[in-house]
């Protein structure tokens, strides 16, 4: 008993100490969970205003909510990105906090006009069928009709993107749901297919327009050091900057250290990564030239790429600077 009290007063005593050394501030090394974003595929989406027409519905049936669905996930392109603070995953960056398209009254004004059409179709089919009963005897198979009935449920979607210089492109959702009645089988009716229907449409719009990811991952402080007196003193409040999510104040600290000595390539380094959680790509590869990583190089490539993609489409990118 006395051997595993011991036991478990050395492990609390590692813990403790491991949590004083990332959040005693200055000389030791600091690291926090942040969100990364990724792209995942490029969106139809050209510029950075949407004018929404609506789906014109031409079919007879109007069970489901077509237009309604598809301009809610439409709203998608305007939502912000908050985070999710159950998980204690902080985001910084700037262009993800604000929209970065956003939605206007006129089709004048629009870099893309949303419309298109929907079609819902339904269809019941009532059969008489030949079956055989298993041969029991030498007079062979006996024969029986059953009546058999199929119900089916169908959506498709055609939406249209039309952009300023009167081209257009697609996006077509096609949903089909059948079922056919059978001896000993729950009964499921049109209406219950069409239901399905509408499930598997606001899933598969979802995906339609949500073209970025975000994944946490850690991001790792190094170790600074500075002789400047009073940036030395401040610096000792670095684990508590980022501990409170502190990132312009902790960056605004790193760049000044950074400007006192040209070659504090670690202030450069820890200068580089809060311009990447705040989403200055731009400045970060300016700074992480300083210090080369290989980690921070696939990742950066990563960030780049859904950069570069969101400013080739004309989107709301907002850079800010310590």
């Amino acid at each position: 008993m006395f051997i595993k009290v011991l036991i478990m007063k050395r492990k609390l005593t590692v813990l403790v100490f491991t949590i004083l050394l990332f959040q005693f501030g200055g000389a030791m090394a600091q690291q926090g969970k942040f969100y990364q974003f990724k792209l995942i595929k490029e969106t139809k989406v050209r510029g950075s205003k949407i004018f929404y027409k609506g789906l014109e519905n031409r079919s007879k049936e109007s069970q489901i909510d077509v237009d309604g669905i598809i301009q809610k996930k439409v709203g998608l392109f305007t939502r912000t990105y908050s985070g999710i603070e159950k998980k204690k995953i902080q985001n910084h960056n700037a262009w993800t906090k604000k929209p970065l398209f956003e939605m206007v009254n006129s089709a004048e004004v629009a870099d893309v006009i949303i419309g298109g059409y929907y079609l819902i179709n339904t269809h019941v089919e009532i059969q008489e069928k030949l079956f055989y009963e298993r041969q029991t005897n030498v007079g062979g198979a006996i024969p029986y009709y059953e009546i058999r009935q199929t119900n089916a449920a169908e959506v498709e979607v055609v939406i249209s993107y039309t952009y300023k210089d009167k081209s257009v492109d697609y996006d077509t959702i096609r949903i089909v749901k059948q079922y056919e009645r059978k001896p000993n089988t729950k009964y499921i009716s049109v209406n219950q297919l069409l239901e399905r229907c509408e499930k598997e449409l606001v899933l598969v719009s979802d995906n339609l327009f949500r073209f970025y990811s975000a994944d946490y991952i850690w991001y790792k402080f190094q170790k600074v050091k500075t002789k400047d007196k009073a940036l030395k003193e401040e610096l000792k409040g670095a684990g508590d900057m980022l501990a409170a999510g502190e990132i312009y104040k902790l960056g605004s600290l790193y760049k000044r250290i950074y400007e006192a000595d040209k070659t504090n390539k670690t202030a450069a380094f820890n200068l580089a990564m809060c311009y990447e959680l705040i989403g200055n790509y731009p400045k970060a590869m300016e700074y992480y030239s300083e210090m080369p990583d290989f980690h921070v190089k696939v990742r950066m490539k990563e960030n780049n790429l859904l950069f570069d993609y969101l400013k080739s489409i004309g989107a709301n990118m907002i850079l800010n600077d310590f």
